[in-house]
């Protein structure tokens, strides 16, 4: 009996440290993004036009991303490096204590007042990890569709029209209350 033990303790190690290993291994080409920004402070964003790892199309621009942490991660897009007193979309991955996902325009004043308009909201119980990172695939389509889905997963569990069709020139990540570490420019 004490052999049988062993045995399964062996097993379970190996299962553990074997998944483990491979959350880990999908994102090692990829870029961190350390110290996201809490929800209303200034947040930076970057220019997409400098990733090396965007698919684009003659319809759309496909960026894959990952998120580690336990709840609440945001990412946002949009025309410029500083869209104060205009629109971006604003992705919410794991919200609402890692029960929902959301699509979102948000206009942002000069004073970094929020206004958020819903675009779609859906159930995503447990969708984040802070123990592993779950990588994403988003797509944005010129004519305004944008998809978010699992990567390896052939159907976006987020899918909404922006009848604006906000670019994805430019993109920033930030957080809700818990820390959070993204990584982002992932190659396919």
């Amino acid at each position: 009996m004490s052999s049988l033990k062993g045995i399964t303790i062996i097993v379970f190690a190996l299962f553990v440290g074997a998944s483990a290993s491979n959350s880990f291994n999908i994102i090692r080409d990829c870029k961190q993004y350390n110290g996201a920004i809490d929800y209303n402070g200034p947040v930076s964003y970057f220019p997409t036009a400098n990733l090396q790892h965007v698919r684009r199309t003659d319809r759309s621009k496909v960026f894959k991303f990952a998120v580690l942490g336990p709840m609440d991660g945001h990412l946002r897009f949009g025309r410029s490096q500083f869209p104060y007193d205009s629109n971006v979309i604003e992705i919410v991955l794991g919200g609402w204590r890692n029960s929902k996902s959301a699509g979102r325009r948000q206009y942002r004043t000069a004073g970094n007042r929020a206004t958020n308009n819903v675009l779609v909201e859906v159930q995503t119980p447990n969708l984040l990890s802070p123990f592993h990172p779950l990588m994403f695939v988003l797509e944005v389509f010129n004519e305004g569709r944008v998809e978010v889905r699992i990567d390896g997963q052939p159907q976006p569990f987020l899918s909404f029209q922006d009848s604006s069709r906000i670019p994805a020139n430019y993109m920033a990540f930030n957080r809700w209350e818990r820390e959070l570490i993204y990584f982002y420019d992932c190659p396919f």
